[in-house]
């Protein structure tokens, strides 16, 4: 898929206007891991949705913890996922509406890095102690895709951050009901530098950026360019995809509900 091709559909369903006051940037990973259960399920959409049940897991707090981080209210987060999950085509269930084919585990929170030595005399001896969970947030199962130095550099150099997160894990709702077996299909984690930011400008960013991919395989790691104000918001208006190499989606069903399994959480 062009470069061209690609930023239009992200300009197109962020389509806020940018602020005259942006003065630096942030990146936004995101990554969504599909099973091949996954890969068998139809993609939804407004005219024929898929309805999920929320599992809402709420604010996580991993790696090394960061003093004085007030949690958003969850209800908010909450409200902004569904509204953008209700343009993807995913619907949460009601009264009125047919049975979930989808459990959505829903959670956000912050996700540091824990780097340090087990000899303080001694700095050579440097130790990522949960280097594979950072790199499963923003790198997640498109790493195996990654051949060049430049894109492995680049998601090592996004693994050693701070960052905020939000991570929506989709299971197949009918498996579980009648075995309580637990089938994943789709895991979409999308995160930015907390340098800067507050996490209630965060996640606004996080959800928008994300939602057009929810469901939707990335083969590499999609990281978009947003500009930040003085004050620390995020604009959530013209983007820039950065990463250019990435392959094409693979083929999947175009029509019709999707379905899921049940929760595991961390974002990996």
């Amino acid at each position: 898929m062009k470069l061209q091709v690609v930023a239009a559909v992200f300009l197109g369903a962020l389509a806020a206007p940018a602020g005259h006051g942006a003065s630096r940037q942030t990146q936004v990973d995101i990554v969504v891991d599909m099973t091949p259960d996954g890969r068998k399920t139809p993609l939804p959409s407004p005219a024929k949705p898929a309805f999920y049940l929320p599992l809402v897991r709420g604010f996580r707090e991993l790696g090394q913890v960061t003093a004085g981080l007030k949690p958003p209210p969850a209800n908010e987060v909450v409200h902004l996922l569904a509204v953008e999950l209700a343009r993807q085509g995913y619907l949460v269930i009601s009264k009125s509406a047919p049975a979930p084919s989808l459990i959505l585990l829903i959670q956000w929170g912050s996700l540091n890095p824990q780097i340090g030595t087990f000899e303080p005399d001694d700095p050579g001896q440097r130790m990522f102690f949960n280097e594979s969970q950072m790199l499963a947030l923003v790198g997640g199962n498109t790493l195996r895709n990654l051949d060049l130095d430049f894109e492995r550099e680049q998601v090592m150099q996004a693994a050693e951050e701070d960052r905020y997160f939000v991570a929506l894990t989709a299971f197949d709702f009918k498996i579980y009901a009648h075995s309580h077996k637990k089938v994943m299909l789709w895991e979409a984690k999308m995160s930015l530098p907390s340098v800067g930011i507050t996490i209630d400008e965060a996640i606004p960013a996080l959800v928008k950026a994300g939602g057009p991919l929810f469901g939707r395989e990335t083969v590499r790691p999609r990281m978009l360019v947003l500009p930040v104000t003085d004050d620390g918001r995020v604009e959530i208006g013209t983007l820039t995809v950065k990463d250019y190499r990435y392959a094409p989606y693979p083929p999947r069903p175009s029509s019709g509900p999707a379905a899921p399994q049940s929760p595991d959480p961390k974002p990996h």
